[in-house]
C-alpha cells in the first residue's frame, strides 16, 4: 500500500472513532437540568428548580419516574425513553384525570421524597423553598 492510501485509511478509521465517540455524548442525558417550562408556565411565580438528573439516574431506574398512560390497561406504566419529559404530556392545566405540570411534578417528586423519607433514606427536598431557590 502506498502512503497516500495509509493516509486516507488512518483518516477514515480516525473519522469513525471520532463520530462514535461524539454520538456517544450526544446522546447522553445531562447531569442537571433547570425546570422552568416558561413555555408552559409563562412568568414564573417562583425560582426555576435546578433538577439534579445525574443523581437520579444513579438512585432509581428510569421509569420511576419517566411514564405514559396505557389505554389497555388504565393505568400508567414505566418507560425507558430518555425524551419522555413531563412536558410531553403534561400541560399547564389538569385535562381530565391527567394533572397539570406543575402538580405532576409536585406530586411525583415531593411524593418520591416524602416516601423516601419515611423509609429512613436519603431524600431530597420536600418544601417550596428547598426546590425553589432564590
Amino acid at each position: 500500500m502506498n502512503r497516500k492510501c495509509w493516509i486516507v485509511l488512518l483518516a477514515a478509521i480516525g473519522s469513525v472513532f471520532f463520530l462514535v465517540q461524539m454520538g456517544g455524548r450526544a446522546t447522553a442525558q445531562e447531569d442537571s437540568y433547570e425546570l422552568a417550562h416558561k413555555d408552559v408556565f409563562g412568568k414564573l411565580q417562583r425560582p426555576a428548580v435546578a433538577f439534579p438528573h445525574g443523581l437520579h439516574m444513579d438512585a432509581l431506574e428510569c421509569g420511576d419516574c419517566h411514564h405514559e398512560y396505557d389505554e389497555a390497561k388504565g393505568a400508567l406504566v414505566p418507560v425507558d425513553d430518555p425524551d419522555a419529559g413531563c412536558a410531553e404530556c403534561h400541560g399547564a392545566r389538569k385535562e381530565g384525570s391527567r394533572p397539570g405540570l406543575r402538580e405532576a411534578y409536585h406530586k411525583s417528586c415531593i411524593g418520591c421524597h416524602r416516601k423516601m423519607a419515611k423509609q429512613g433514606k436519603d431524600t431530597g427536598p420536600r418544601t417550596c423553598g428547598e426546590c425553589h431557590k432564590k
